[in-house]
């Protein structure tokens, strides 16, 4: 059996919308191309029992898996991370959990917004949960970490308070709005576009982490990294 690494890119996976993961398959091809001496393929969480086959499948061989999610609470702990035995099997923190992550989105908010006198009130959007409090935990962090290189972010959620919608209609304008979404479909797209489009005002600038060009750069250096430790 061949010894190449396998990189899994591990995401939730959509619901409505852009139902065909095209973003996820966009990702593999650009990680794959990168890095030729790997195999780059995905699985989706959402699908119970899918990483303890896919680890099966990939027997000795060694196996780097990126989680893109946003939090480390129930699909990281529970559909992931128990599948994770063999020495050879490495997990990965999600990526809202990266070193690089919020320095990314707060340098491609800059970017946006570079012609602006002052900078715009940010609303971070995230899920958030009914169930668990890690949702909403890690997205503090990330606006916490993103606060370093741009100015105050505020978090609002779509399943727990504060709401989003009710934060973006009180938001002062300038404002501007980043999405802690990977795909396009219920949430990073439905979801995200109408708070955007039915605010009393317009944002500055506003965009999902899923949809920036560089997010597979992004994912490529987490990858070397890893593999060379």
């Amino acid at each position: 059996m061949t010894d190449r690494p396998v990189i899994l890119l591990a995401a939730h996976g959509e619901r409505g919308g852009a139902a065909n993961n095209a973003r996820l398959a966009g990702l593999v091809g650009q990680v794959g191309a990168a890095l030729p001496d790997a195999d780059v393929g995905s699985i989706l969480v959402n699908v119970e029992g899918v990483m303890e086959r896919t680890l099966r499948a990939c027997g000795t061989r060694p196996v780097l898996c990126l989680p893109l999610l946003f939090s480390d609470g129930y699909f990281y702990e529970q559909r992931l991370k128990p599948a994770f035995a063999a020495p050879a099997h490495v997990l990965a923190p999600p990526l809202a959990m990266w070193r690089s992550f919020a320095p990314f989105l707060a340098d491609n908010l800059a970017l946006r917004t570079i012609s602006h006198a002052a900078d715009p009130r940010v609303v971070l959007v995230a899920h958030g949960s009914k169930r668990s409090g890690r949702s909403a935990a890690c997205a503090r962090q990330v606006a916490a970490l993103m606060q370093a290189r741009y100015g105050l972010i505020e978090v609002g959620f779509l399943e727990e308070a504060p709401l989003a919608r009710d934060m973006i209609a009180a938001t002062e304008p300038p404002w501007s709005a980043v999405g802690l979404f990977l795909g396009e479909g219920m949430h990073g797209g439905e979801d995200f576009d109408v708070l955007v489009s039915t605010a009393p005002t317009a944002p500055v600038s506003a965009f999902t982490a899923g949809e920036l060009p560089g997010l597979g750069g992004l994912i490529v250096a987490e990858a070397r990294d890893r593999l060379r430790s």
